[in-house]
């Protein structure tokens, strides 16, 4: 459901929360995320200024929404201390409608996982917690700056399953730097081993202002050519499909039931409130995005100020996003809700030859309902998308 250009919200309406917890130990190799080293008082002035930031967020959008998703990212967030993660939590329940059985996510470094550290995530309501393992390799996580071993992943998952977690997920990444297929395949194979319920599988990318991107530039580390990276994503994806893991997005994988909420909320264009430095969002069909500086960030807050830069981008922006994003789901872009979202057709909005043309070679679907790749679509997203995009 979602509300028109620059109407109330209907009653009712879903919502997700996304907090950026920007404090890391680390800074890995290929990271570009917002992101400060720990520090103890700064994290104490952080909790402190979210309670406002989320007090103010609630005045302007708590009313007609409910909550179905919360979701914490980073930086790492198992460096948060449990009882200021708990009273926060406690605060979003009070000031939001927030739906009884809410997914509750929160990104973890494998190594950081303890039995005592899953209880109290549970104790707070967290039911889905996720984990970075991104390869069980001791030499790939090495060059990624990694600070687990592939042991501290066997643990963590075991420690998950003790304390009774029936949701979680992994990451792992493919297209590393000297990675070969054998080597893709070993780390599926453990990965299977442990049986998540959700795996994201991204492809490594070369982010500007990174260690890993001058290393590239200086030749210091070669990546992998495209065909090596398409054939590392095809064997990716042929393996989780034998293992019983359906791929209802580009990246993401699930056994049936447990596909991401909230990240779908994402992908169909549904309502998001970003809260913490850096943190994005999506509400009343405008797009705005919180300032990549904690101290900018304590500083907006302090005064009781949103510490948001607001999007003026509009209603073409939105079409253009609704066609990109929906195109990654494997169910494809619903005709209906597209009409009714932007009151025009989804295929004015399409290159009706390159249309044509990607509907007869069959790497896109297209029927009454919906809009969607095929399989070997998928291998080509990012230029079969840009030709429908085309003028």
């Amino acid at each position: 459901m979602f509300a028109g250009i620059g109407s109330a919200p209907p009653c009712d309406m879903s919502l997700g929360i996304y907090l950026h917890y920007p404090f890391c130990r680390n800074r890995c190799s290929y990271c570009d995320f917002y992101k400060e080293l720990y520090d103890s008082d700064l994290q104490i002035r952080f909790f402190d200024a979210l309670t406002i930031e989320t007090e103010l967020i609630a005045r302007k959008y708590a009313q007609g929404r409910r909550v179905i998703s919360l979701f914490i990212g980073g930086g790492t967030p198992s460096l948060m201390p449990s009882d200021r993660l708990a009273a926060w939590v406690k605060q979003v329940r009070q000031l939001f409608d927030v739906e009884e059985d809410m997914e509750f996510s929160i990104e973890t470094n494998p190594e950081s996982v303890t039995l005592e550290l899953l209880t109290a995530f549970r104790s707070i309501g967290i039911n889905r917690p996720l984990f970075g393992i991104q390869s069980f390799n001791s030499d790939l996580l090495m060059l990624m700056d990694r600070k687990h071993s592939p042991r501290d992943s066997h643990r963590a998952i075991y420690h998950t399953n003790a304390t009774g977690f029936r949701n979680f997920g992994v990451d792992l990444i493919f297209g590393l730097p000297g990675q070969t297929a054998n080597m893709l395949e070993a780390d599926l194979e453990q990965l299977f081993d442990l049986a998540p319920p959700h795996i994201s599988f991204y492809q490594l990318t070369i982010e500007e202002g990174t260690r890993l991107a001058s290393q590239v530039a200086d030749g210091r580390i070669r990546i992998p050519e495209e065909e090596m990276n398409l054939a590392l994503y095809r064997l990716g994806v042929r393996k989780m499909e034998e293992a019983g893991y359906k791929r209802y997005e580009v990246s993401s994988f699930a056994q049936p039931g447990y596909e991401c909420r909230h990240n779908l909320g994402y992908w169909e264009g549904a309502e998001y409130i970003g809260l913490g430095p850096s943190a994005h969002s999506f509400v009343d069909n405008q797009r705005s995005a919180n300032q990549s500086s904690l101290s900018l960030y304590l500083e907006s807050l302090h005064k009781q100020q949103l510490p948001r830069i607001i999007d003026k981008s509009g209603i073409e922006e939105r079409m253009t996003e609704a066609i990109m994003l929906g195109l990654r789901l494997t169910r494809g872009i619903s005709r209906e809700q597209f009409q009714k979202r932007f009151g025009c057709s989804l295929q004015s909005r399409l290159n009706r030859k390159q249309y044509d043309l990607l509907v007869e070679s069959g790497h896109l679907i297209s029927d009454d309902d919906s809009l969607r790749l095929s399989g070997e679509g998928f291998n080509l997203i990012d230029e079969i998308t840009g030709r429908l995009l085309s003028k």
